[in-house]
């Protein structure tokens, strides 16, 4: 995919973030399971959760609905976004379980050895200090606290970039509103390489990285 092109603005207007919440809701099904089972793989059916770039909150509120016991704080760096996860899981009835705020990567609203696990899932690309994120997940995780990251790499087949773009454009978003906003996320994420070297670089020690496809995972060893 060539060199990376960063993709760092957050949504702001309230019916973009509307409209994205819509195609998650539609479209995230399966990767919300993927991201279940890796949580059960992992024993994690309580505790305290915290999820980075929320989004409408889609991710967090699959995995209360099947692991009621957890409580998760939820951030995002866009409060339109964040105003419209509150609402999501308002309508699933989960308001009092997940906490939405607005908030940064590089400073997550955690007291030290707190976190029973750390969920990312689509964020990556948009961060510009991946290191400092790294830091700070590892800062609030438990000593035994698991986390789930999952991105995009930019070194991922073209041949599958070439077909998931066309799904895309032409089957989710159907040529309209947001079209593009697949190809610039790749094209925004990082290499698996770039990225086994900013976690060499962080203080994080229990990690393993793999790819699927378009994806790159990341999760607690």
């Amino acid at each position: 995919m060539g060199e990376r092109i960063p993709e760092t603005e957050a949504i702001v207007d309230r019916d973009l973030a509307e409209y994205y919440s819509r195609l998650a809701k539609k479209y995230m099904k399966i990767p919300c399971r993927r991201v279940l089972y890796k949580i059960k793989a992992k024993g994690i059916d309580e505790g305290w959760a915290l999820d980075v770039g929320t989004g409408p909150g889609i991710f967090p509120i699959s995995i209360v609905k099947a692991y009621p016991r957890l409580r998760f704080t939820c951030i995002d760096i866009s409060p339109a976004m964040v105003a419209v996860a509150r609402g999501n899981a308002n309508e699933f009835g989960l308001g009092g379980l997940i906490d939405f705020q607005v908030g940064s990567a590089y400073q997550l609203p955690c007291s030290d050895k707190s976190m029973d696990m750390v969920t990312c899932i689509n964020t990556l690309h948009h961060l510009q200090d991946p290191i400092a994120f790294l830091n700070e997940v590892d800062r609030v995780l438990k000593e035994k606290g698991h986390f789930v990251i999952v991105d995009f790499h930019r070194d991922t087949s073209r041949i599958a970039v070439w077909f998931f773009n066309l799904l895309w454009k032409w089957v989710i978003t159907r040529n309209g509103l947001g079209s593009e906003s697949f190809m610039e996320s790749v094209r925004s994420s990082y290499s698996v390489s770039e990225f086994r070297a900013f976690l060499e670089q962080s203080a994080m020690k229990r990690w393993v990285l793999y790819t699927r496809s378009l994806e790159m995972w990341i999760e607690s060893a």
